[in-house]
């Protein structure tokens, strides 16, 4: 004797949009677009850039553009490239200092360590930088990107208190520009004024989805700022050429990524020298003052 299973029951349209599979549905589509929302439309363009896209296809700053389209594959190359070009005669008159040298410089001496973590973590000492040289009545875009310094892993050898070669690099992370977000700058504003990437946030999470800087750790990086002139007659940045930008680097900046500091006079001069530590002096303390910072995701 055959049995045959009963026909499934039909729910009206009615019904069908109340069930438990379309509710369940509805959630993840939700939570798809807020994920995909969390990233600016420029970070959003940078992320999906291809490795043949380069600056010259950057889009608009003013109108965005639509970021609708299929992502090429991420690109892990430096988005700008890492030879100096030579610049036009216009450019080569910018120069740029880097703001609170001093206090890179000491850090630079001991070796200096940034933390990276999952939801991200601001640097200290911050890139501040001023320009001079530039056209008052021109418009510039200031950007920052960190580039690794070598094809080495390091490991912190604690008996030498020194930084050694730890074998070959991890696979290259997505490479990503931060696009300071008060460009474009006048030119009359940049002389006046220092720009600070306060806001710039180092990241281990190859999945970030909110813009920060990718990076390995246990890896040395090189931080680099780039100013680019804005065309008049556009607001894109299409066709851009070489000599239309420059790209500063200041080697007392160079710093190994880390997700806990490996040499304790990096977390005493990082707990001396930051304003947002001033009630945590107590250097019998390190220990528990790494975790309320941590906590309290404090830039040191």
């Amino acid at each position: 004797m055959e049995y045959t299973s009963s026909p499934k029951p039909q729910l009206s349209s009615r019904a069908n949009a109340f069930s438990i599979a379309a509710i369940m549905s509805s959630g993840k589509t939700k939570d798809k677009e807020t994920d995909e929302n969390t990233i600016k439309p420029l970070e959003q363009f940078v992320e999906k850039s291809s490795c043949n896209q380069g600056l010259g296809e950057l889009s608009s700053l003013d109108g965005l553009g639509d970021f609708s389209g299929s992502a090429p594959p991420v690109c892990t190359e430096p988005l700008i490239p890492t030879t100096p070009s030579v610049p036009s005669e216009e450019m080569a008159k910018i120069s740029c200092s880097l703001e609170t040298k001093e206090l890179w410089d000491k850090f630079h001496d001991l070796g200096t360590e940034m933390i990276i973590t999952k939801s991200g973590r601001r640097m200290f000492p911050t890139i501040r930088v001023s320009f001079s040289g530039v056209d008052p009545d021109a418009k510039y875009i200031v950007l920052m990107d960190i580039v690794p310094v070598d094809n080495k892993r390091y490991r912190y050898a604690y008996h030498r208190s020194s930084w050694l070669v730890a074998g070959k690099a991890d696979p290259p992370l997505p490479a990503r520009l931060y696009v300071h977000p008060d460009s474009p700058f006048t030119g009359e504003q940049l002389l006046k004024q220092m720009v600070s990437f306060e806001k710039v946030k180092l990241t281990n999470n190859e999945l970030d989805q909110h813009g920060h800087i990718i990076l390995n750790s246990m890896h040395k990086y090189q931080p680099r700022v780039h100013i680019i002139k804005k065309k008049d007659h556009t607001a894109s940045l299409l066709n851009l050429k070489s000599e239309e930008f420059r790209t500063f680097v200041f080697t007392e900046t160079v710093f190994t990524a880390v997700t806990a500091y490996q040499n304790q006079l990096i977390t005493k001069l990082k707990i001396d020298s930051n304003p947002f530590a001033k009630g945590f002096r107590d250097s019998s303390r390190l220990t528990d003052m790494e975790r309320l910072l941590q906590r309290h995701d404090i830039s040191w």
